[in-house]
């Protein structure tokens, strides 16, 4: 009733926020979280309290009264409150565990390896001296009367190794690096084990020089496989300039023989089934017919003939007229013919398995027309060749044809020999010069010869 009457004197504004406050605090109220029961007290304390509650009705109408204004206030802080507090509660992530196992390259010490190393607090150059001294006076102690010689070690020792009582005081090593010694120990004998010859196998040695060794190997090693496989050795080392030959004593000995044939000749006898040799007889002026440009012509008969060809070395202070042997090795029917090559390169300077396609000529032609050949420094023997594309070669005292000969396609050939014929004949024809004389004798008959002209005659 007092409420009531209490509203009727309220305007009208202060009744919508009285209204306004009792619909907050219901609001509050339900929202708000139900308080727990409070805990049980003593029947006495409970009727203390009953007692003190009851003289003060007024009080507790103004509580009552006073309730409405701050419960709203409550309220708001409470659903504040309510709202912040979700933010604040987060997830908290799981913390990793540390993983117990050890890494694969992780080893426990098992106390059986040496002492950590303490600070001593010194240099390393004062650590090496502190080491030192102590070393020698160990040696002191050790040596017989307690002296001991600078820079000698103890009486009963063995230089490079430690005293027997420092050995048998010693620990020993890990166990992991022992066995790993044990490990490598084991793996070398097994190899030395596998490379080493059968009971009745034998060995030999044989020096390659350097500038021999590709001749020895031959092309992606063929000539080392070709004797491998003929002779029946196990295996042959070409490591350095000392190849090894290992497999049963005759098979070596054969390959033996064979690599100081290939250092020595260039080629072995094991190549070939039907094996011979022969040489022939050639002037250092036919060695560029005989290898032609960039070793064209002597690579063309070994690759035709499948035979082998070395031609020496020739010496600077030999005689003119010296001639070398060109050596000839393979088959016995492939060494005739490369022989007939050689031979036919020498006499004509070409060959149809080395020049096909070329033809040559021989012209009869005196001593005294040769400088017509020739012409003033060389002038006409270049404008024939260049002009007529031909090779014109004039005999010299060592070469085998004697004739002056052309070489070259069949046309060149053919007008190159037209050309010089006319040069001989409009030499031998000429009509003009006081030196020209039909016979040939420029001085005329001799007269006899007296005793007073042989001071005067010039002897040769």
């Amino acid at each position: 009733m007092a409420d009531v009457a209490q509203g009727e004197g309220m305007s009208k504004s202060a009744k919508r926020r009285a209204a306004k406050k009792a619909r907050d605090s219901a609001a509050a109220e339900v929202a708000a979280p139900e308080p727990e029961p409070p805990a049980p007290e003593p029947k006495a304390k409970a009727k203390a309290k009953a007692q003190a509650a009851t003289p003060e009705p007024k009080a507790a109408n103004a509580a009552t009264a006073a309730a409405p204004k701050a419960a709203p206030k409550q309220a708001a802080k409470a659903a504040a409150q309510k709202g912040k507090a979700p933010a604040k509660v987060e997830e908290e992530e799981p913390e990793p565990k540390e993983s117990t196992e050890l890494a694969p390259n992780w080893v426990i010490d098992d106390g059986s390896g040496p002492s950590w190393e303490v600070n001593s607090g010194m240099s390393k150059k004062q650590q090496k001296r502190k080491e030192r001294e102590a070393e020698q006076k160990a040696m002191a102690k050790a040596a017989p009367g307690g002296k001991a010689v600078p820079g000698m070690g103890p009486v009963n020792t063995i230089p490079g190794m430690a005293p027997a009582g420092a050995q048998a005081g010693a620990k020993g090593v890990s166990q992991s690096v022992a066995a790993d010694v044990d490990r490598i120990l084991a793996m070398k004998t097994a190899v030395a084990e596998e490379k080493a010859p059968e009971g009745n196998s034998s060995s030999a040695t044989v020096h390659v020089p350097e500038n021999r060794i590709g001749i020895v190997i031959g092309p992606k090693g063929s000539k080392i496989k070709l004797i491998q496989e003929k002779t029946g050795v196990s295996s042959i080392d070409t490591t350095g300039q000392v190849f090894t030959i290992v497999g049963p004593p005759q098979a070596v000995a054969k390959a033996e023989a064979a690599i100081k044939e290939l250092v020595e000749k260039g080629y072995c006898a094991l190549a070939y089934d039907d094996f011979a040799e022969n040489f022939v007889n050639v002037h250092p002026s036919c060695f560029p017919d005989l290898i032609g440009k960039n070793g064209a012509v002597v690579r063309k008969i070994k690759e035709e003939l499948g035979v082998e060809i070395n031609f020496p070395e020739t010496q600077k202070n030999a005689p003119p007229g010296k001639k070398y042997k060109v050596t000839l090795a393979g088959s016995a029917q492939a060494v005739e013919k490369a022989k007939n090559v050689v031979n036919n390169i020498m006499m004509y300077s070409h060959d149809e398995l080395t020049h096909p396609g070329t033809v040559h000529e021989e012209l009869e032609i005196e001593n005294w027309a040769w400088r017509y050949i020739i012409g003033t420094g060389g002038s006409e023997m270049r404008h024939i060749q260049n002009n007529y594309k031909v090779k014109v070669s004039i005999p010299r005292e060592h070469s085998l044809n004697q004739q002056v000969l052309v070489v070259g396609e069949r046309d060149g050939v053919e007008r190159a020999k037209a050309y010089i014929e006319k040069l001989v004949w409009n030499a031998e024809h000429r009509t003009t010069g006081r030196d020209r004389v039909d016979n040939g004798d420029v001085w005329g008959d001799e007269e006899e010869e007296e005793e007073w002209m042989k001071q005067y005659m010039y002897k040769r």
